[in-house]
């Protein structure tokens, strides 16, 4: 097949993309925005008095008409509202439970000497699973407040869903007396913060200081904000049911939604995932309160507001400046209610370029498995997520979108309009460059359809991690190379956060000295791509204090090749230690063991398991296989003398759910690493015969696999600087790759 350049292959998926895009949909620019928001906060009617035309903000009378279509049916649109007010019909015979106290951080329900999640023994005792040793008390029972406290909320919101699609006082009823059960208790409740964890702490006396994040009904302003959503929305629907006097609206308003609204905004965060969340509840909040500085405040906040954080939080391809897609989609979740809200009231902000942006830039990471690549504090993310999706979807028409979305009823689908018979086939990975976000996805189509994605781009805050010039490696349809992501439980305040997930421990790269790497940004040194083979160099920038990084990834049909090269800038020697995590049930070597533990240092050492070193020869290549059910990953390595290979187990979802690692140990004030990463189904044999070094200056790689040889050749001692060629046998070499630093203007051209 004849050979096209990266920049073809790019320009190809962003053609592909833009033509999926619904011809109708036109973006506005920021200027036109914000006149729009400007125009609505100026001209609408903030007087609430003798409004007829509740609900505000919840719906619109077209899409209530929708749910009560669905009601009035038999069949499965009547069943998935059924189903939501089942809940509530169960909730009408029992007795409401409001907490004594307001909630806690899910990450203080953990054993703190085995940093694991605790099981629930009842509401005032918790255990852990591993030692058996048993908690009770603030703050481990009020984690399960926070849990009460969202179900009440939830419930209220149900119930008055029911009220407005059945019109039945009774479910109106339900959810004024959680919503005056609440103002009579907001006030009243000490005020509690994730990061105060001794009772005796006085919360509220720090809340201008230390504590500003401090809520009521719960520890953060940011899960306050959350609750606001069904809490506006169920005051919403219920305005005007006639079950609520005037007295009792206004003891809701004051001493509940104003209350935690002012609570809220004690805290002002700027460029945060927070301050998204906190928009989104001021906003739904001075709707209902006929609040226009509130809401002004929500859209319009020179360094706080829906437009500061489009041009301040959002990279330029659309990913949330964190680099980690559970954030992103958290953040979109927050963003997608503000812009729901505004819809239904006559104001388009989807139409803000980096808001639509944030919706599809997912498509350009899909990994072979459908997923997304785990990076920063990442959990399992993929782009199915409805709740963002489906909203999105009836704006932009987008099909990619369509993909994600069920193709049985759902709520959402329902209140959208959306038929089921519309459908759209999931795009395939695609290798493509991520620059403002710092990222690369390499694909190819081989046997394996082969993904893998680097990382090189700016620090993520609060929930990036150190893991400049890491990566993922997927195959198969399997998830192979692991970044393990957080814990499943959340253990922020817990050591093994900040000593292994955050740490460099925790990822695919090179530890210097046994230290994490610095907060940093990368440098991309090149990228290019065809069909079969797709390759980047970066450089990690100011990573490490008096280390120059730079690493080169080659994706082929069958392989990924992992070239470092790193030097001191200081004189000094210096102990490099490669780290790779693979998923799977062991690993072996067959190397000759020996007795050594790898130290120490770096602390995220302490949580390794299953411990092997070996002894390693120069002659001879370093490999260890990590095997599943089905797939084994070959890891060869060319060895150099002095060498010490390591293998171990290493915390994945949680310290006792484990992923496979190598550890090489190599000491020099310049050294260098090649490494081939090959996965194999199990019955095959390897692609890959040897990897090997045709000339070390300028460095020179020979891959030989069944079907011939690869080779890459580097020029002016840099790795952004290759040539990739091919010779199968007789024939001639085929130039497969060709590319030059960045700065050089000749990047991603192929010959």
């Amino acid at each position: 097949m004849k050979q096209i350049s990266g920049f073809i292959l790019l320009l190809v998926f962003v053609v592909s993309c833009n033509s999926n895009a619904s011809k109708e949909f036109s973006p506005k620019t920021s200027e036109e925005i914000r006149t729009d928001l400007t125009s609505f906060i100026e001209n609408h009617n903030w007087q609430k008095d003798g409004k007829e035309s509740w609900p505000l903000i919840s719906i619109t009378a077209t899409e209530l008409a929708r749910l009560k279509s669905a009601w009035s049916e038999t069949g499965p649109r009547h069943e998935i509202l059924a189903k939501r007010f089942e809940r509530v019909d169960k909730a009408l015979t029992d007795t409401l439970y409001f907490p004594p106290e307001g909630g806690q951080h899910n990450q203080w329900y953990q054993c703190t000497d085995c940093q694991i999640a605790l099981k629930t023994v009842d509401a005032h005792h918790h255990k852990c699973p591993q030692c058996g040793k048993v908690y009770s008390g603030f703050p481990y029972d009020n984690v399960l407040y926070g849990r009460q406290h969202s179900r009440n909320f939830s419930l209220a919101e149900d119930a008055a869903w029911a009220w407005a699609v059945k019109g039945d006082k009774k479910y109106a009823e339900l959810a004024a007396g959680i919503l005056e059960g609440y103002a009579d208790r907001y006030l009243k409740y000490p005020m509690v913060h994730a990061d105060a964890g001794d009772k005796s702490i006085d919360v509220a006396a720090q809340k201008n200081g230390r504590y500003r994040t401090a809520g009521h009904i719960m520890e953060q302003t940011l899960n306050e904000s959350m609750l606001m959503i069904p809490c506006v929305t169920a005051y919403d629907l219920i305005y005007n049911s006639g079950v609520m006097q005037q007295g009792a609206k206004k003891h809701i308003e004051d001493d509940l939604i104003r209350a935690m609204a002012d609570c809220i905004n004690v805290y002002k965060s700027g460029k945060s995932n927070w301050q998204t969340w906190h928009n989104s509840a001021l906003f739904y909040a001075g709707i209902v309160l006929g609040d226009k500085a509130m809401v002004k405040q929500a859209f319009l906040d020179e360094e706080n507001g829906f437009m500061a954080q489009m041009k301040i939080s959002v990279l330029p391809e659309g990913m949330w400046y964190e680099n980690s897609w559970g954030y992103h989609y958290y953040t979109l979740s927050a963003l997608t209610i503000m812009a729901e809200g505004a819809r239904r009231l006559g104001i388009d902000i989807y139409s803000h370029e980096m808001l639509q942006k944030m919706y599809l830039i997912a498509f350009r990471y899909l990994m072979a498995d459908g997923s997304l690549p785990r990076f920063g504090d990442a959990v399992n993310d993929t782009p199915d997520n409805p709740d963002v999706n489906e909203p999105a979807y009836a704006v932009y028409k987008d099909k990619r979108l369509l993909s994600t979305l069920p193709s049985e009823y759902t709520w959402d689908m329902i209140i959208a309009g959306r038929q089921p018979g519309e459908k759209a086939e999931r795009p395939h990975s695609v290798s493509n460059l991520v620059h403002g976000s710092g990222h690369a996805i390499l694909s190819t189509d081989g046997p394996g359809k082969l993904t893998a994605a680097f990382t090189f781009g700016p620090y993520g805050g609060f929930h990036g991690h150190f893991d400049k010039l890491s990566f993922v490696f997927f195959g198969y349809g399997k998830e192979l190379g692991v970044d393990p992501g957080r814990s499943a439980s959340q253990a922020y305040r817990l050591p093994i956060h900040r000593e292994w997930y955050k740490a460099t421990t925790g990822h695919n790269v090179v530890l210097v000295d046994g230290k994490s790497q610095n907060e940093a940004e990368g440098k991309l040194l090149s990228f290019v791509a065809t069909e079969n083979y797709a390759a980047v160099a970066a450089d990690a920038g100011p990573a490490f204090d008096s280390i120059n990084h730079r690493r080169f990834l080659l994706l082929g049909p069958t392989y990924l090749l992992v070239v470092d090269e790193l030097k001191a800038s200081d004189g000094k020697e210096h102990t490099f230690d490669w780290l790779y995590h693979n998923k799977g049930q062991s690993s072996t070597c067959g190397l000759t063991n020996i007795i050594e533990k790898p130290g120490d240092l770096p602390p995220g050492y302490s949580y390794l398991k299953d411990i092997k070193a070996f002894r390693t020869e120069p002659a001879q290549s370093l490999e260890v296989n990590f095997a599943d059910e089905n797939i084994t990953t070959r890891l060869v390595m060319i060895s150099s003398e002095g060498d010490k290979l390591f293998t171990a187990s290493g915390p994945f979802s949680s310290v006792v759910d484990r992923a496979q690692m190598a550890i090489v140990r190599r000491k020099g004030k310049n050294v260098r690493f090649i490494t081939i990463l090959e996965p194999i189904q199990h019955n095959n044999q390897p692609d890959i015969k040897s990897v090997s070094v045709v000339k070390d200056e300028p460095l020179s790689i020979k891959v030989t696999r069944q079907g011939g040889d690869d080779l890459i050749s580097f020029g002016n001692e840099s790795l952004g600087n290759y040539i990739v060629t091919s010779k199968s046998g007789s024939s001639s070499e085929s130039v497969l790759l060709k590319a030059k630093t960045e700065t050089s203007g000749e990047n991603q051209k192929v010959k």
